[in-house]
C-alpha cells in the first residue's frame, strides 16, 4: 500500500476555505432540525431497505457587522442505519449536539466572530465524524456566502452552466421490470442509469441490458460491497456490457481485493464508500484499487475536501464523478454545483429529489429536455448561500422537531 499522500488545495477550495476570513459575522444562535421524509417508494439495495429518509439539519443564525440578519444551513447525509456509513443520523444528531456545535460556538465567542471555512479544521472531526462534520462546514460556508450575497456557483465560476444527472434504480427483481424501467428513464432524457446489483442479480440485469442492444444510456451497476472471495466469477458476465464501471464491489477497507478484481476484470471498477478522506482517494488511485472515482462531500468530510478531490482528480486524468446519498433538495443543489466543474467524467447521481422524496427541504427545481437531443439538464442553483433556504412550512408539515444547541433553552 501507498503511503497517504493529501492532494494539494486548488484555486475552488482555496476559494472556499476563504470565506469568512473577513471577521463579518456573529454568531446569535445554533439549532438541529431533524425531519422523517417518506421515500416515494422503498429503496432497496444489497444490504438494507430504506423507506424514509431521516434528514438532520445544522441550524445557524448570524448578525453582519451592520445589522442585518443572515443564516446559514447544512445538511448531513446520514441515513437512518449504518448501510453505508460508520454514522448513522441518530449518531451524527448526538454528535453535532453534544460535540461539534459546542466546539463551534466555543470557538466563536473566543475570536468574536463565526470562523472562516479555513479555521474549521481544528474545531471539527472529519476524521472520524466526517458526515456530522461536512454538515458543520456546510452551514457556515453558506452563512459566509449569505453574508456577501454571493452564490456557492458564482464562487466556483459555473452559475451559467446546467447538469446531466443520472438516475438510481434499485436491485432488479426480474429482467422484464427492469427492461421497463430502463425505457422510461431513457425517455425521460437520463444520460446514465446505475443499477444496484448483488449476487444473484447478474443474469437478471444482463438479460436486461441485452433487451436494448444499441438504444441505452450510459450504464453502471453499484454493489455497495455485497461481493466477496467470488466477485471475479459472478460479476465476468457483466464484463462485456460495455458498463461505464462497477461501483464499490468489496468492503470498504478491501483495497487489496478491489486491486485483484480491478486486474482481473476490463470494466472500469469505481470507489465509493472505500473514499472517506482526500488521502484515501489518492493511495486508492495510485495503488490501482480503483480506476474511476466517486466523489461525495460529506463522505469526504465536507465540500472543501471534495473540491481537493476534484482538482487532483482533474489535473491527475482520473475519471471522477458526483454520487448521490438520496439528499434533500438543499445538499443535491450543492452536489449539482459540484458537478458543473469542469473534468466531470459521468454523470453522477442528481435526479431531481422529487424522483424518490415525496416530501422535500426545500421548493423543487424542475429539470429540463433539450427538445433536439432529447437529453435532461438541471440548472445549478444561483440564490446566495449554497443553496435555497429550507422552506419552514415544508419541514413544519414534515413533522420536524427543532433542538436549541445555543443558546441552550432546556
Amino acid at each position: 500500500m501507498v503511503g497517504r499522500i493529501a492532494p494539494e488545495p486548488g484555486g475552488h477550495s482555496r476559494a472556499w476555505a476563504a470565506l469568512g476570513v473577513d471577521g463579518r459575522l456573529e454568531l446569535d444562535r445554533v439549532a438541529l432540525v431533524w425531519v422523517d421524509l417518506p421515500f416515494v417508494t422503498p429503496v432497496e439495495t444489497a444490504v438494507g431497505t430504506h423507506r424514509t429518509r431521516p434528514l438532520v439539519l445544522v441550524h445557524l443564525v448570524c448578525r453582519r457587522t451592520d445589522g442585518a440578519v443572515v443564516e446559514g444551513w447544512g445538511e448531513c447525509a446520514a441515513l437512518a442505519d449504518t448501510t453505508y456509513d460508520r454514522e448513522d443520523a441518530t449518531g451524527s444528531f448526538a454528535t453535532l449536539r453534544s460535540e461539534l456545535l459546542p466546539a463551534l460556538v466555543g470557538a466563536t465567542r473566543d475570536g468574536g466572530s463565526l470562523p472562516p471555512v479555513s479555521a474549521l479544521g481544528a474545531i471539527l472531526d472529519t476524521a472520524s465524524r466526517p458526515l456530522a462534520s461536512a454538515a458543520v462546514e456546510m452551514a457556515v460556508g453558506d452563512a459566509h456566502l449569505r453574508a456577501d450575497g454571493r452564490s456557492l456557483a458564482d464562487l466556483l465560476g459555473v452559475s451559467d452552466r446546467r447538469v446531466e444527472p443520472g438516475a438510481v434504480l434499485g436491485l432488479p427483481h426480474s429482467a422484464e421490470e427492469l427492461s421497463v424501467a430502463f425505457a422510461t428513464l431513457n425517455a425521460a432524457g437520463y444520460t446514465r442509469i446505475k443499477v444496484k446489483v448483488a449476487p444473484g442479480t447478474e443474469a437478471t440485469i444482463d438479460q436486461a441490458v441485452r433487451l436494448h442492444v444499441g438504444s441505452l444510456p450510459m450504464l453502471q451497476v453499484d454493489a455497495n460491497g455485497a461481493y466477496g472471495d467470488d466477485a471475479a466469477s459472478r460479476l465476468h458476465r457483466l464484463d462485456d456490457l460495455g458498463l461505464a464501471c462497477i461501483e464499490q464491489p468489496l468492503g470498504r477497507d478491501d483495497f487489496d481485493g478491489h486491486r485483484r478484481l480491478a486486474a482481473a476484470l476490463t470494466t472500469p471498477i469505481c470507489l465509493d464508500e472505500s473514499l472517506d478522506s482526500p488521502s484515501t482517494v489518492v493511495e486508492a488511485v495510485t495503488s490501482g484499487a480503483c480506476s474511476v472515482v466517486c466523489v461525495k462531500p460529506a463522505r469526504l468530510g465536507g465540500i472543501g475536501a471534495a473540491l481537493d478531490v476534484i482538482g487532483w482528480c482533474t489535473d491527475a486524468g482520473v475519471p471522477w464523478w458526483v454520487g448521490g446519498m438520496f439528499e434533500s433538495g438543499y445538499a443535491r443543489g450543492v452536489n449539482t454545483a459540484l458537478a458543473a466543474l469542469p473534468g466531470l467524467s459521468l454523470p453522477g447521481d442528481l435526479a431531481p429529489p422529487a424522483t424518490y422524496l415525496l416530501a422535500d427541504a426545500v421548493p423543487a427545481v424542475p429539470g429540463e429536455v433539450d427538445g433536439t437531443t432529447g437529453r435532461l439538464s438541471l440548472p445549478v442553483p444561483t440564490g446566495p448561500g449554497v443553496g435555497p433556504v429550507p422552506d419552514p412550512d415544508l419541514l413544519r408539515t414534515s413533522g420536524a422537531r427543532q433542538v436549541a444547541v445555543w443558546p441552550d433553552d432546556r
